[in-house]
């Protein structure tokens, strides 16, 4: 019963957080030349926002940082579009919540699986917005409020592209980006 009661609260503030989230009435979109449009999405955004950031990291223990709200305030997105680390590597991530009101996480995941991870993710507010024990999630950050950050060590899966995302409710549309896991 305390399920359905807290689900049903969340359901009903969505539209809340869509609204206190947008601040404007086109929504940003996080693009670049080698991304793919969102086939989930239904609208086609007003302003397109460049992000075309890339680290490169080439040795066996990669150190990468992430942030959001340091150069665009309080909009929902990543600082880096793209990320790229050697198989099997070390990755030590440090992610960062510049961010002046919201809330965020982040999640490495399945390439084409992010929209369907923080769908799932809707139902674990208790973890951080992050389903468990979901074989498409390979690492993942805490839930951080405005001001905090998290440092996140995994081993990188195996070469190929993967996305990563913030799975708080509504940010998947636009945080996220492509880790490129490299031979």
């Amino acid at each position: 019963m305390k399920n359905i009661i807290i689900r049903s609260m969340f359901l009903l503030t969505i539209p809340l957080l869509i609204m206190s989230c947008s601040g404007t009435d086109s929504i940003p979109t996080n693009t670049s030349p080698t991304s793919t449009p969102d086939p989930t999405s239904t609208t086609a955004p007003e302003t397109v926002i460049e992000n075309t950031a890339t680290v490169e990291v080439q040795a066996s223990g990669v150190e990468v940082s992430l942030e959001i709200g340091s150069a665009n305030g309080d909009e929902l997105l990543f600082d880096k579009d793209s990320l790229s680390a050697p198989a099997l590597s070390t990755i030590t991530l440090t992610f960062t919540n510049n961010s002046n009101t919201q809330q965020h996480n982040w999640a490495l995941v399945q390439d084409g699986t992010k929209d369907s991870v923080a769908t799932a993710g809707i139902g674990y507010s208790y973890s951080d917005w992050i389903p468990t024990d979901d074989t498409r999630v390979f690492a993942n950050a805490k839930l951080l409020n405005p001001g905090e950050s998290d440092v996140v060590t995994f081993t990188a899966p195996a070469a190929g592209t993967y996305q990563f995302v913030c799975t708080f409710p509504g940010h998947n549309m636009t945080m996220y980006g492509t880790f490129n896991i490299t031979d």
